[in-house]
């Protein structure tokens, strides 16, 4: 049954620029250097920082708790309960605590910073919004980050790709260029609704920034300085073995074509089901080279 999170009173501006969704779950080493990074932003206009506390287990909660007493005119802190958490590939997922914090914003842009990553650039949002507020047909405008890995991190992971450029409307939508979401600033109005397709998956950075790119092109901003991004076992994503990434991006493919089909985009529909279709063939060779010929032999209808 759902039990509506809790609000920790504040004293926020009803009026901010920006609002600044952050997520956390089990951050208690990162939460703090999350926040800070945050906090330290040099701006002309006042901003939100919408805090969703997803019920961790391991002093998250509590940190976060000291924070919005510590500054009540900045943080706005959304206590969450386990019963909303919203399943996907069954696996739980932090998506009710990402939505929430969406739908409670009330800036004119909205920022990400997830709870294990931080900002390195007190200058990030300012610019941000400068180039958003003159240049209406841009979506969305992002930067660089850099990955952190803990010194027991496996090294057999490679490094993610980046984009390092401005990213056309159609490029952005088909997903051939992802940035990093701590890195993004984009206008709300253009998103006051999300899908429910976008419910059922576990990237759910990857169906927004592909409906951005139907709303406009990205803007590759060199001059602000890199979000580090924490790579490490207890993130959802990185923790997942290969097959297991491979099914949670098929079924992400699967619903940002049912998506995209509905909204009668039949070049993003061709787009993803090709992508669909290597997705599918990568899968079953994994499983060959595997010799789990049981889990193999059914996805050869989708490759053929």
């Amino acid at each position: 049954m759902f039990k509506p999170p809790e609000h920790v009173k504040h004293k926020v501006s009803s009026r901010p620029l920006v609002s600044i969704c952050v997520q956390t779950y089990k951050h208690v080493n990162y939460i703090e250097q999350c926040l800070e990074s945050i906090l330290e932003q040099k701006t002309n206009f006042e901003y939100e920082i919408l805090l969703g506390e997803d019920n961790s287990s391991d002093g998250t909660r509590e940190i976060c708790v000291e924070y919005v007493k510590k500054y009540p005119n900045k943080i706005r802190l959304f206590l969450h309960h386990d019963q909303n958490k919203i399943s996907v590939n069954s696996i739980k997922t932090g998506n009710f605590n990402a939505f929430y914090n969406f739908f409670q914003a009330r800036g004119k842009f909205i920022a990400f910073c997830e709870g294990d990553d931080f900002w390195t650039d007190p200058e990030k949002l300012q610019i941000q919004t400068d180039f958003l507020l003159k240049n209406s047909d841009y979506s969305l405008c992002f930067h660089r980050f850099k990955e952190k890995f803990p010194c027991d991190y496996p090294g057999n992971n490679p490094t993610l790709n980046q984009p390092l450029q401005d990213i056309s409307s159609q490029r952005l939508a088909e997903l051939r260029f992802h940035p990093l979401l701590s890195t993004v600033c984009f206008k709300a109005p253009l998103l006051r609704e999300l899908p429910e397709e976008m419910l059922q998956v576990l990237n759910v950075d990857s169906f927004l920034l592909s409906i951005l790119g139907t709303l406009g092109p990205a803007k590759f901003q060199e001059n602000i300085g890199p979000t580090i991004y924490r790579r490490h076992e207890k993130g959802i994503w990185s923790g997942k073995m290969k097959s297991a990434k491979l099914k949670i991006k098929i079924n992400t493919l699967i619903k940002l074509i049912a998506y995209h089909k509905k909204n009668n985009k039949s070049h993003l529909v061709d787009s993803f089901q090709k992508d669909l279709k290597n997705k599918y063939r990568s899968l079953f060779v994994h499983f060959l080279k595997k010799g789990d010929f049981i889990k193999a032999i059914p996805l050869f209808r989708y490759i053929i």
